[in-house]
């Protein structure tokens, strides 16, 4: 579609979705050193937890409703003035850093108690969660300060240095691999060093996006005028926001709850890590399409209600959406299929066995399933958002909290640790259903048949794909047996790209035959550049 080609918020979205797959890459090999290191045991675990804990405010703050709710009001002040946008960010910022200290505080005095009652298990392994947690913790500071610096940024429609931001985190994790852990033997020692590099990592991502906004000429001017009616606006749009992901966020503490049953009541399962390592290998598509898409369509939006061209509104959204389902449903059907081969390739070595790809696979799989509403669903959010409707997402939460809550306990008696990922995954899907649907409310009509005319054809490539990764799958023993001067993970890690590399161009090629369009907003540029 000529007119899909041309829209440079989509085009914007695939050079961040490159940054982010980057950091993605990275990431994978800093959970190679990570599995390799610790594996699934008590030690693993309770890092999983100490991290999932800032992890959740993270994602509450620095990269959700904090930012989301920010840039629409920074957008408004820009409009007074330069120096008006300069005076309001410069009050949020004394704000969010007082806050911040405060609920970090409150967190450090209350974990002794509530740590224990959360995780259970032994007096050693609550003790490191809470010793882990304290340290960890710090990591809400830098990355919510940041998401204010990135948010200014992406308002301007700067999107390069923001996407370096996991990037350096990354870089921080593997600088304590390579060359810290050879100092230390002793494997919980470790760990607290890699939590200290962590905290090392927040804090340069702090000072890279202020450097950079700085050199756009565009630094907060630091003020106490916490009476300012922007801090007002923002903890406004925020609090339903809050209060939403708030029941996403005890959901997430519910998950970890019940996780840690799983694992009290089945020594040796490593149910925590698993479902750990599973959600980071999902993250790799919803990061990159979901992340990116909604990141650019959110300034995207906000510029078309500023010119008032509503119309336009529904066909980007309807473009992006089919644009995340074309791209993120390889990787739901890839993870299903060749689940074990990807996590023995990136994860297999030092103390990850073969039970702990066991244990890991079932969650993957059910995770993958919710790929594509994962993605969509961050799109949706970020769409609202440039309502400043916050009251729909919250409402929505709420919906799928319930619905999470209920099918997690009904679904572990009989999967276990695995049937935490089906429940999410369902209600992935329920909430991508209740946001399409109430965008009704904003007069803003959506061509589903024309979508469903988009994803229809989607069906030919995804059979190709399915076809070639079957096909191989039943020659899978016979391969390996071939590579017999080869370890166990470099043989899984040949089949994995002799699976994985012809099936993304047999669904690329078909993709070509049926002329899809968004086959053609990834080539079109470049087919276009060689033939000049």
């Amino acid at each position: 579609m000529e007119e899909l080609e041309k829209n440079s918020n989509t085009k914007k979205s695939i050079a961040l979705s490159f940054y982010t797959f980057l950091s993605r890459i990275l990431g994978l090999v800093r959970d190679h050193y990570m599995a390799v290191s610790f594996g699934t045991g008590l030690i693993a675990s309770a890092f999983s937890v100490a991290y999932r804990l800032p992890n959740m405010y993270r994602n509450l703050l620095a990269e959700g409703t904090l930012s989301q709710s920010f840039m629409p009001i920074y957008s408004d002040a820009s409009k007074v003035s330069d120096e008006e946008a300069k005076l309001m960010s410069g009050a949020v910022l004394t704000f969010l850093s007082f806050f911040l200290m405060v609920f970090i505080s409150l967190f450090l005095l209350a974990a002794p108690y509530f740590l224990p009652l959360l995780v259970g298990g032994t007096l050693e392994y609550y003790n490191m969660v809470i010793e882990l947690s304290a340290i960890l913790f710090f990591l809400i500071f830098t990355a919510s300060l940041s998401s204010i610096y990135i948010s200014i940024a992406n308002s301007k429609q700067k999107f390069f240095v923001p996407s370096l931001s996991p990037i350096i985190l990354n870089l921080a994790y593997l600088f304590v691999f390579l060359f810290l852990f050879q100092f230390y033997d002793d494997v919980y020692l470790r760990i607290k060093v890699l939590c200290f590099g962590i905290i090392a990592g927040g804090f340069i991502q702090l000072y890279v996006q202020s450097y950079y906004i700085k050199k756009l000429g565009l630094s907060p001017k630091l003020n106490f005028k916490w009476k300012h009616p922007a801090i007002k606006k923002i903890l406004t749009l925020m609090t339903p926001a809050v209060i939403g992901g708030g029941f996403y966020q005890i959901s997430l503490l519910v998950d970890i709850f019940l996780a840690n049953y799983i694992q009290n009541q089945n020594p040796g399962l490593g149910a925590v890590v698993s479902l750990d390592y599973s959600q980071r290998l999902i993250q790799l598509p919803t990061g990159i399409i979901g992340v990116a898409l909604a990141t650019t369509t959110l300034p995207s939006l906000l510029e078309s209600l500023k010119k008032k061209e509503e119309s336009f509104i529904p066909e980007k959204l309807i473009s992006t959406l089919s644009f995340a389902i074309y791209i993120t449903l390889p990787a739901c059907i890839g993870f299903i299929l060749l689940g074990e081969e990807i996590i023995d390739s990136i994860f297999f070595g030092g103390a990850w066995d073969k039970n702990s790809t066991a244990t890991t696979l079932r969650a993957l799989q059910f995770y993958s399933i919710g790929i594509p509403a994962f993605s969509m669903n961050k799109i949706l959010i970020s769409s609202y958002y440039a309502f400043q409707d916050t009251k729909t997402p919250l409402k929505v939460n709420l919906i799928s909290f319930s619905f999470n809550i209920m099918m997690n306990i009904c679904l572990m008696k009989f999967l276990l640790h695995s049937g935490l990922a089906l429940s999410s995954a369902i209600s992935a899907g329920i909430s991508f259903m209740l946001l399409i649907y109430f965008f009704k409310n904003h007069s803003i009509s959506l061509n589903y048949k024309s979508l469903f005319i988009k994803i229809k054809f989607f069906v030919f490539p995804i059979l190709g794909l399915m076809i070639w990764i079957l096909l191989l799958k039943n020659f899978h023993d016979v391969i390996l047996q071939n590579l017999d001067f080869f370890s166990y993970a470099n043989k899984q890690r040949i089949f994995t790209f002799l699976a994985i590399f012809p099936s993304i161009l047999i669904y690329f090629f078909i993709s070509h035959l049926f002329q899809l369009e968004e086959y053609k907003i990834i080539f079109g540029r470049l087919f276009k550049k060689f033939k000049k």
